[in-house]
């Protein structure tokens, strides 16, 4: 009976602590960032990344969709793309394999970092969100393509600076702090 209650305790606490990301993505996103149709520069991964390392892949996917969702409906752009939604989704998986359950110190928190940052930046927001913006406005994928590579580079920049940073000094000491 315990154990059922410890169980419940927690899942409450993951669901408070992914809600609490879920508003840091809106703030990171709508009013530290810079939107426009097709630029988008902002700390949003940030949040994400801490629940990918504190809950896994599953649920940094669904925080970061979750958070996109109140984005576009709190505070939108532009239309709804479900197709960016995804994206989201798929960014917050990379995250979750890349920083869940790992002990990553030195080099190796660097090295994982650059990888998931070239994956993020270089392929699913170059490509993918490419992609889904020119279906979007109808516009031809290569003029997008072209106008985005300045944005990725410093969105792989931003990342590669920020998320040891935040990795080290808010991920593993809240996962302390959470595990009591």
């Amino acid at each position: 009976m315990q154990q059922t209650m410890r169980t419940g305790k927690e899942r409450t606490l993951q669901i408070v602590v992914m809600a609490m990301m879920v508003a840091l993505i809106f703030v990171f996103s709508r009013f530290l960032g810079i939107n426009s149709d097709v630029v988008h520069l902002g700390f949003d991964f940030l949040p994400v990344m801490v629940v990918a390392y504190l809950y896994g892949p599953l649920w940094a996917a669904v925080t970061y969709m979750v958070g996109d969702l109140v984005c576009a409906i709190g505070m939108p752009l532009g239309m709804i793309n479900p197709g960016l939604t995804v994206i989201a989704g798929i960014i917050g998986l990379v995250y979750g394999f890349a920083f869940h359950n790992r002990d990553l110190s030195g080099r190796k928190l660097i090295l994982v970092t650059v990888i998931a940052s070239l994956a993020v930046a270089g392929v699913i927001k170059l490509f993918g969100t490419t992609l889904c913006l020119a279906v979007m406005y109808g516009s031809p994928y290569w003029a997008i393509f072209v106008s985005r590579i300045p944005n990725c580079i410093i969105l792989f920049a931003a990342q590669v600076i920020t998320i040891p940073l935040v990795y080290r000094y808010v991920a593993v000491p809240g996962k302390r702090l959470l595990k009591g």
